[in-house]
């Protein structure tokens, strides 16, 4: 409530820099920035602990965990929605349309020579994301025991469980890391819209923790999704069919 109208932790929070920072760094920053504007170091401490006790109510009540996805708030969004926020700086990938991430590397995702995702990477993660066509409604509750059991049968450990993001796979992936096979701790996440599946996975050493990173929920979140701007001549017969990304010249 304090930051509301006067935020300027939103936007650190939405960077490396801010991830990096522990609790006592973000608590000095804070105490930093509120002294400049001229808060006595009573009535900072005073603040502090109440936000503190905030922190540990949300997060004991799980309201940092519960889900919040196409809830009226948060998307992710289809074009053809009112509510789509238009204040979010997006980059145009044709069916995708991705909030642009400050300090984030974006990669292809190829399917062969098609380009069929994008690939965000930030804070030691990477963070894809793909759409799909989904012919006869929602798919994602059928989809995920298909990837438990891909995941299983290669040798890793996956669960159906649920997050901010929405009921999503947590993953141990076997992959190959300097010649060792290792397990990559990966969350799959899920979203079914009007006509669509958008599907994103969320690799890195925290990707797995209680509270999903901010910047990986605003990206799927914030991701609008454009059918309108999809192959036509993609595979009836499929009950869900990736789409090809069309890669901006420019960022």
């Amino acid at each position: 409530m304090i930051l509301k109208d006067d935020d300027p932790f939103g936007a650190l929070a939405l960077t490396d820099a801010g991830a990096e920072l522990g609790w006592d760094q973000w608590m000095a920053w804070i105490c930093t920035y509120w002294q400049s504007r001229g808060m006595s170091p009573g009535v900072l401490d005073e603040l502090l602990e109440q936000a503190e006790e905030a922190w540990t109510e949300a997060v004991d009540s799980s309201d940092a965990t519960r889900p919040r996805v196409r809830d009226g708030e948060c998307g992710p969004w289809d074009a053809s929605e009112t509510l789509v926020p238009a204040d979010t700086e997006r980059i145009d990938y044709g069916v995708m349309k991705i909030p642009r991430l400050e300090g984030a590397e974006t990669r292809p995702l190829y399917a062969g020579k098609r380009i069929v995702g994008v690939i965000v990477l930030f804070g030691g993660h990477a963070f894809s994301l793909q759409v799909y066509r989904a012919r006869r409604g929602p798919v994602w509750d059928t989809v995920r025991p298909e990837i438990i059991n891909g995941v299983r049968d290669q040798g890793g450990s996956a669960e159906d469980t649920e997050s901010s993001l929405g009921s999503e796979v947590r993953a141990q992936i076997p992959v190959e890391k300097n010649g060792q096979r290792i397990l990559q701790p990966t969350r799959i996440v899920g979203c079914d819209g009007p006509g669509w599946l958008l599907r994103g996975a969320y690799g890195g050493p925290a990707a797995l923790a209680d509270v999903v990173d901010l910047r990986a929920h605003h990206l799927f979140t914030q991701t609008v999704i454009d059918l309108s701007a999809a192959e036509v001549h993609a595979d009836a017969t499929q009950e869900i069919t990736n789409l090809k990304v069309r890669w901006p010249t420019t960022e």
